[in-house]
């Protein structure tokens, strides 16, 4: 029986060109100018957050908790009168803690308590940011002996925010349209737009400070709070 032979050439038309295989069209790679905007907004702060407290101290822990409440109280009332139906006023924090002996060097004795420590925090949180300082002398006034800390904000943060981000992206643009003219080339679109963290400067805050039980008024200057915003584009160009 004799066996049929295909010619050669047949056989190898049969296979494709392994150029043919792998051959893939590669997608146009577009012309790009990437610029950074920025925007800045300044604005009054319009809310002011002081935290008041009230320590005192006894030899027996009922003592101290009598005076602290007594003291408290007095603080309290004189706040409630100076700020406004839509303010807050808050108890935060109360603590009563021993006040302890430290052993003299080579002592093996166990601390002995000495007295007690009773503590009260009131937070007050106001619009009227103009009587910062009159809030701090009415509660120094009547009894307050630490100012644990002070600060303004923004109730309208979110807007500033945008008023800073459209700053930002106008810049960007101008930005764009110089260098674009500067280079010769045509802008055709925005291909990314990517916002940065925004950040708040507000003016300095205050904390910490122990009162004295008279003081003189007390200024208060809130300055001004800046928002400022960052907006990274990529534009196509032709």
């Amino acid at each position: 029986m004799s066996m049929t032979r295909w010619p050669l050439a047949v056989v190898l038309s049969l296979v494709p060109p392994l150029g043919v295989l792998h051959a893939q069209e590669k997608p146009e790679q577009k012309r790009t100018i990437s610029v950074t905007g920025e925007g800045e907004v300044r604005a009054a702060p319009d809310r002011v957050r002081v935290s008041f407290a009230v320590e005192t101290t006894a030899a027996r822990a009922a003592d101290a908790v009598t005076e602290n409440a007594k003291r408290s109280t007095a603080v309290v009332q004189a706040l409630k009168t100076q700020i406004a139906a839509e303010d807050t006023l808050t108890t935060t924090r109360y603590a009563l803690e021993p006040r302890y002996e430290t052993p003299r060097p080579g002592e093996s004795r166990e601390p002995r308590i000495t007295g007690y420590v009773a503590r009260s925090e009131v937070l007050v949180e106001s619009r009227q940011v103009d009587k910062a300082g009159a809030l701090l002398d009415g509660a120094i006034g009547a009894g307050a002996n630490r100012v644990d800390s002070l600060r303004f904000s923004l109730s309208q943060r979110s807007e500033l925010l945008g008023a800073a981000l459209e700053k930002a992206g106008a810049n960007a643009h101008a930005q764009v349209e110089s260098a674009a003219r500067g280079l010769g080339v045509r802008l055709k679109r925005v291909l990314s737009a990517t916002v940065q963290p925004q950040a708040v400067f507000m003016p300095r805050r205050f904390e910490a400070m122990a009162a004295e039980a008279r003081t003189p008024s007390t200024p208060i200057e809130p300055g001004e709070a800046t928002v400022s915003a960052t907006l990274q584009v990529t534009y196509e160009i032709e």
